[in-house]
């Protein structure tokens, strides 16, 4: 009979600390949510001051991605280039 009390006791226990702790969480989140809207202002505001810098990134990659595709050919250009220049003089 101890052992069902002391059983039922533990339950008890478990279940308003679980409880203790939802409530703990809840007004944790609570206290929270004006600082997430300051967040997420101040997130927007930094993406519009940004993106006159992201659009200038997107031209330039898209006029410099030519550049790419031939970089890793190019020691082959110039040897080319070279053998060029010597069978031209």
């Amino acid at each position: 009979m101890e052992l069902a009390i002391i059983l039922l006791m533990f339950a008890f226990f478990l279940i308003f600390f679980k409880l203790l702790a939802v409530v703990f969480k809840v007004g944790l989140f609570v206290l929270s949510i004006p600082f997430q809207i300051i967040g997420a202002i101040f997130l927007v505001v930094l993406m519009m001051m940004l993106l006159p810098f992201v659009a200038v990134a997107g031209v330039l990659a898209i006029v410099f991605a030519p550049l790419l595709v031939i970089g890793p050919f190019l020691p082959l250009l110039l040897v080319l280039f070279g053998l060029y220049l010597v069978v031209k003089k």
